[in-house]
């Protein structure tokens, strides 16, 4: 958090506001994450994530629309009027936070006194708001990126690695959950190897079989990703019915690939209708490719192992028969 405090300290700063806080939007839970704040005591933001249910000026701010609050503490549609006196505030303005045509989160600026933000003020505050979500972004993305390298590179045992390729996964792109299928032997069948966020049931559904998966058929071919905005909508997706089931409405499938190789495909799930981004695309390809390479690694580990176990055992084995014998 500490990290991410400088985004509303300058605005707060520079610009003379009493507070802001910046909350960015969890799409999974449906709730308003604090990301960063300044000005506010630590007992006014201990009220935690704010579910968009709950928030009528926020599900206002979400679909666009600037909201201003000239008097917070009187206001019937505050969530937290009760609040605003001890802290000194008094006029609220909303506005929403976007990150590549989307909305992603909401932005709280105060003032200490009753003050009407004018047109121009808003204009001004929107782009500040758009540039720092931006950075926010692109960064925690970037701590992903490097905190996955880390992990993979710390190991070589198969089980964890795909653990922390998924969590890693799940958290940046704010989905729901992900998975790991390889390919067997003959190429036909995709075997569950980890999964992260998905229950018992859902993992038991059955084989994934690439005659029967268009969808896993198409990306195995085309070493490229694809998504389906909503797997109720999409012939092409195997266990439809399933997937309902388990609340699953998007699937992100990417390839594993090693060199010009496709060994199998990851899958992320979300339980809202999702439209990924080119820069989500482009970043959860660089995980895969980077989760693949360590796939191999940990794979050829194991079998380094494994046979270096087997030597010794043929070691042990001629020294009894040499010995004994």
């Amino acid at each position: 958090m500490e990290d991410r405090r400088w985004l509303a300290s300058r605005i707060c700063v520079e610009l003379r506001y009493k507070a802001a806080t910046v909350r960015l939007l969890d799409e999974e839970r449906q709730e308003l994450q604090l990301r960063a704040y300044y000005g506010l005591s630590d007992a006014y933001m201990a009220k935690g994530a704010v579910p968009v249910a709950q928030s009528g000026v926020d599900q206002a701010v979400l679909t666009g629309q600037n909201v201003i609050l000239e008097d917070v503490r009187h206001d019937a549609d505050s969530r937290y009027a009760e609040a605003a006196v001890p802290e000194g505030l008094a006029s609220m303005l909303a506005l929403p936070v976007s990150f590549q045509e989307r909305i992603i989160g909401v932005i709280h600026i105060y003032k200490g006194e009753p003050h009407r933000f004018s047109p121009e003020e808003q204009a001004f505050m929107a782009v500040v708001a758009d540039l720092g979500a931006q950075a926010i972004c692109r960064t925690r993305r970037f701590e992903a990126l490097q905190k996955l390298t880390h992990n993979v590179n710390s190991t070589l045992e198969l089980t964890e690695v795909l653990m922390a390729l998924l969590v890693e996964s799940v958290g940046a792109l704010n989905v729901r959950a992900g998975s790991v299928r390889l390919l067997g032997p003959e190429r036909q069948t995709l075997h569950l190897v980890s999964a992260y966020g998905l229950s018992e049931t859902y993992l038991k559904k059955g084989a994934v079989k690439v005659a029967q998966s268009p969808i896993d058929r198409r990306v195995l071919q085309a070493s490229q990703p694809i998504a389906i905005d909503d797997v109720t909508q999409e012939s092409g997706f195997q266990y439809p019915e399933e997937a309902r089931r388990e609340g699953i409405r998007s699937v992100f499938v990417l390839p594993l690939r090693v060199k010009d190789t496709v060994i199998g495909v990851m899958r992320m799930y979300s339980s809202q209708v999702r439209r990924f981004s080119a820069e989500e695309v482009a970043f959860a390809l660089a995980i895969a490719d980077l989760g693949a390479v360590a796939i191999e690694n940990a794979k050829l580990h194991q079998a380094l192992k494994q046979r270096l176990e087997e030597l010794k055992e043929d070691v042990n084995g001629w020294y009894r028969f040499l010995t004994f014998g």
